[in-house]
């Protein structure tokens, strides 16, 4: 059996751990590396985590899943000094009362061994699917790739929506975007992350302090949820002035080597009707975080949903 998958994050590495076994594999992912929100950054002369900080594990079959990738250290626990910050505010000491965890050296290092026995077509946009069950071709750009068995999406949802609009996909949810101003400085403070007090920026994370990073220039700046939802249309240099200079107010300091991302299905904030969808006959199915509102915890649960749901359809 041939099975096309489009997206390489969690979700997507959940399915190829799960569905090993049922045929060969093949994973479309439209950017240059793997990780989809689990992302970092590298630049000349340092890297930043600009994806999800971190993660939590609730569910007890993520919890399983995670342990071999905590027991070869390619996932460990963060346990950063936390502060607040405001302007004119006294600032404080902050906390966590669960597990919040990264991969190591980089985020997406752990998901690695998850995709290395297959085929990863990486920068490869599929823009259509065309065919019929069995016999399905995928259109990237560049040329059509299959014929596969099936086709499974787990891209953000209005990605799936576009592909699979013609197939009677009706599931829905509603994101957050998100801005991230990437950039370095010179000051040595005594907190790895803070928690802002202000209109447009949410937290700065110093990405160097971070366990196996070696840069400890790089600062992480994410803006503000509703700040930027009111400019993920704008001028993205505007954005990047606006973000970079509220930062350096914050922190009565000059920013370097400023760079920004904007993410545009940043956070799920109104998850979908159904963790996950399949259409036995036309031999199509998706998944993704628009499962639930737990960022990485859903990914995973959606992802296995949908795999228990194809093998059991035999």
């Amino acid at each position: 059996m041939n099975i096309a998958i489009i997206g390489a994050g969690l979700s997507s590495a959940t399915l190829c751990q799960s569905l090993s076994t049922l045929g060969t594999l093949t994973i479309f992912e439209k950017s240059r590396g793997i990780g989809g929100r689990m992302a970092t950054r590298q630049g000349v002369d340092a890297n930043w985590d600009h994806g999800a900080p971190c993660f939590i594990a609730r569910d007890s079959g993520f919890k399983q899943f995670l342990q071999p990738f905590l027991a070869d250290q390619t996932l460990t626990e963060w346990h950063p000094k936390m502060t607040t910050l405001g302007l004119n505010q006294k600032s404080y000491k902050r906390t966590w009362f669960e597990p919040h965890y990264i991969g190591q050296p980089t985020m997406n290092q752990w998901l690695k061994t998850l995709f290395a026995r297959h085929a990863v077509e990486t920068q490869s946009e599929i823009q259509s699917i065309y065919g019929e069950p069995g016999k399905w071709y995928l259109a990237s750009a560049e040329r059509a790739h299959g014929p596969f068995d099936w086709v499974l999406c787990s891209t953000p949802l209005a990605q799936t929506q576009t592909l699979f609009a013609r197939f009677n996909f009706d599931l829905s949810a509603r994101y957050q975007p998100g801005f991230t101003l990437l950039c370095q400085t010179t000051l040595n403070p005594s907190w790895d992350r803070a928690v802002c007090q202000d209109a447009v920026v949410a937290e700065l994370i110093l990405s160097g302090r971070r366990p196996s990073r070696r840069h400890p220039s790089a600062l992480v700046v994410h803006a503000q949820d509703q700040w930027a939802s009111e400019h993920i249309d704008s001028d993205l240099a505007g954005v990047e002035q606006t973000l970079r200079g509220a930062t350096e107010a914050l922190l009565s300091a000059t920013l370097d080597s400023a760079k920004l991302h904007r993410w545009r299905s940043a956070k799920v904030i109104e998850q979908a009707a159904h963790t996950h969808w399949l259409h036995p006959t036309l031999q199509l199915g998706a998944c993704g975080d628009w499962g639930g509102t737990r960022g990485a915890e859903s990914a995973f649960v959606s992802a296995k949903a949908l795999a228990t749901a194809l093998v059991n359809n035999g």
